[in-house]
């Protein structure tokens, strides 16, 4: 039998974390959650086709029923977990799908039931996320305002579907339900959906179906293409790929819109597609192109803002301004596209765009300069950044984002292997860097972003560099770096459902970047959901067929599924094209230790404890030594790495399953000594 009929999915956040953690707890608050839920399926004719775990299919006759019974839940557990816990609240997802659905025996099937049950997931934690055809049905017929989240493509469903969320108040502003705000979750929804405020100004100035033929939630999306040099001096593109990331770093400020990160737009440095493709690919409704010329202190700047469906320009200027007024010219083309795409900015948003971070144009060439060297990302790159860095604050001392980036050159120095300089003396040279930045301007994202990783790679200090990462995201809601960030510190916080929506949300801005999509498919295998990190690292290798750390994470998926011949090819891949890192020589020397191949193992041990000695080579040996048996001095090894903060023990708590339990046992001291909750 087929029918029309109102599809709900719901489902508790949380719960198999939980599970893990507290089984009791867990099961209590599952039963508790369906007796709450269940009556208001029955007030509103609800059917329940199926429950399992902690998910609920229900059917509704119509559209408005569903939604009301979904709001009334929403309400009801809101009150309830204004008196909770934290440990104890019960957040829940809930998506809503109208269309044709098939009975066969006791069972549902249809695309109303696919899409509903791919609706759902894109809810926030006690939220509720609605189609285009339940929008139409609703609309006006229930007390909470809806706004469209704009086009997803959803798994397996052939077109996009615009998805709308039902805004109510706690879950807008706060992000999650209770009496006690989380922060967090206010900027995942700064980074999710617009903040409710600025959709309120545009629902009063443009309401639906008064915005215009233009406007369209679609447009929001942007991307701006590298700046095509067009100077006599081709030594000039660091100045035209500089300035491109600076008007990405502008735009991004603008709560409103959602712009394609640095990494994924050089991707098109000199690739010959046109608007169309370039938006299909990037999945953007509008696009901002142009060229630059730099002639002595002088810059000329032409852009143009196209709609990608049409391909017509909606608007375009040239720029012919002095070097110093570099800032000024960025702002006025963010306050012009943001005209143009009919978004209203905060005052707080204007003030930002209007900053004029130097007027030195030396400085302000250096600053790019050191960009340039710090995007390749090499330890010889990041050493020349930091040179050219150092030049740019020499010739401004109170150049704030200088300040900033030299602090991240150090912190990579200091903390992840990029250079051969003592760890404590970079880790203290970046933090004097990041309180200079923050002295000279305290809202700036960049400093609060690189404060936050130092915090995570080198203090170990876990509630300050959330603080910092939750800054960052405040200040620019567009900041894919910060996101990316932000996710990986919440992986080693085994915090791994809030790491996944960071590192979405980071995807979402910068689909094309090597490192987000590395860092997605390391989350997934910290979540244990070890095919969909395989696929996901399948994806960055195919974006990048050398970058080494792709087939790094592969293989270690690949261990921890214990299939150790692919794992050995991958880590073998990642160690000749990293310049045989000391990770990854480390991991392919325990591998050889757990396949019964002793000779190469201690071949490798060899290889690492050669002079010079650095943290990062003694970290190294401790797989291949804890895999042969010599745990003791495995452990004594990761013992004196603690003891002075090394910076690749920060993923020692989420990733266990390199040594069996009895090893396991025997770290669980060290990693309470690094300040880990067990």
């Amino acid at each position: 039998m087929r029918r029309l009929a109102a599809i709900m999915f719901t489902d508790m956040v949380g719960y198999s974390a939980l599970s893990q953690k507290n089984e009791a707890l867990a099961l209590q608050l599952l039963e508790e959650h369906r007796s709450i839920l269940r009556p208001f399926f029955a007030k509103h004719t609800g059917r329940e086709i199926e429950t399992a775990g902690d998910l609920f299919f229900v059917e509704f006759d119509s559209a408005v029923e569903a939604a009301e019974c979904a709001v009334e839940i929403q309400t009801a557990l809101n009150e309830r977990n204004k008196t909770a816990t934290e440990d104890c609240r019960i957040l829940v997802r809930i998506g809503i799908h109208i269309g044709d659905v098939v009975y066969v025996d006791k069972h549902v099937h249809g695309d109303g039931v696919n899409i509903a049950a791919r609706i759902e997931p894109l809810a926030k934690p006690g939220g509720i996320c609605i189609s285009e055809d339940v929008f139409r049905q609703i609309r006006n017929k229930i007390q909470f305002p809806v706004v469209s989240a704009g086009k997803h493509r959803l798994k397996n469903i052939s077109t996009p579907v615009e998805i709308f969320t039902i805004q109510l108040p706690w879950v807008t502003l706060h992000g999650r339900s209770g009496n006690s705000v989380s922060k967090r979750r206010i900027l995942v929804a700064m980074g999710s959906v617009a903040i409710l405020s600025l959709i309120a100004l545009r629902l009063v100035f443009y309401p639906p179906g008064n915005r215009g033929p233009d406007f369209s939630e679609e447009k929001l999306r942007l991307a701006v293409l590298p700046l095509v040099n067009i100077g006599a001096d081709k030594n000039d593109e660091y100045f035209a790929d500089g300035m491109t990331e600076e008007l990405i770093s502008s735009l991004s400020k603008i709560t409103d819109l959602r712009v394609i990160a640095r990494s994924s737009i050089m991707k098109y440095k000199g690739v010959q597609k046109n608007v169309a493709e370039i938006g299909n690919e990037l999945n953007v409704g509008t696009i901002l192109e142009g060229s630059v010329r730099q002639i002595d202190n002088k810059a000329r700047i032409t852009v143009q803002l196209i709609d990608v469906s049409t391909q017509e320009h909606i608007w375009s200027m040239e720029y012919d301004r002095n070097l110093q007024d570099i800032f000024l010219i960025q702002s006025e083309i963010a306050q012009n596209v943001a005209s143009k795409l009919k978004i209203i900015l905060a005052s707080s948003e204007k003030k930002q765009l209007e900053k004029n971070y130097t007027a030195n144009t030396e400085a302000f060439q250096e600053y790019l300069l050191g960009k340039h060297f710090l995007n390749n990302r090499t330890a010889a790159s990041v050493q020349t950044a930091l040179e050219h860095l150092e030049k740019s604050i020499a010739l401004d001392p109170d150049f704030a984002l200088a300040y900033a980036n030299l602090s991240y050159c150090y912190t990579l120095i200091g903390a992840a292997g990029y250079g051969s300089g003592r760890g404590d003396m970079a880790g203290k040279k970046a933090k004097e860097a990041v309180a200079k930045a923050l002295e000279l301007d305290e809202t700036l994202a960049e400093a609060h972003a690189a404060l936050g990783y130092l915090k995570f790679r080198i203090d170990w200090d876990w509630d300050e560099a959330d603080k910092e990462f939750m800054r960052a995201i405040e200040l620019k809601p567009g900041y894919s770096t910060a996101h990316e960030w932000y996710a990986l510190f919440l992986g080693t916080q085994r915090k791994l459902d809030e790491s996944l929506e960071q590192i979405k949300i980071a995807h979402d801005l910068d689909p094309l970047s090597s490192n987000v999509n590395t860092g997605m498919g390391r989350i997934y295998h910290f979540r244990n959901e070890l095919e969909q990190s395989i696929h996901q690292f399948d994806k960055t290798i195919e974006l990048d067929p050398n970058y080494a750390e792709g087939y790094f994470g592969r293989g270690l998926a690949y261990l921890k599924k214990k299939d150790f011949k692919k794992a050995e090819e991958d880590i073998k891949k990642g160690v000749y094209l990293s310049g045989r890192r000391p990770v990854m020589l480390g991991v392919l020397g325990g591998i050889y230790a757990r396949t019964d191949r002793e000779k190469e193992a201690l071949k490798l041990l060899d290889e690492l404890q050669l002079e010079p000695s650095t943290y990062d080579k003694m970290y190294a040996t401790t797989p291949i030594l804890i895999q042969l048996g010599r745990v003791d001095e495995g452990i004594e090894i990761l013992d004196k790495l603690v003891a002075i903060k090394c910076g690749l023990l920060v993923y020692f708590n989420v990733e266990r399953s390199f040594y069996d339990e009895g090893v396991n046992a025997r770290l669980q001291p060290l990693r309470a000594k690094m300040g880990f909750k067990e």
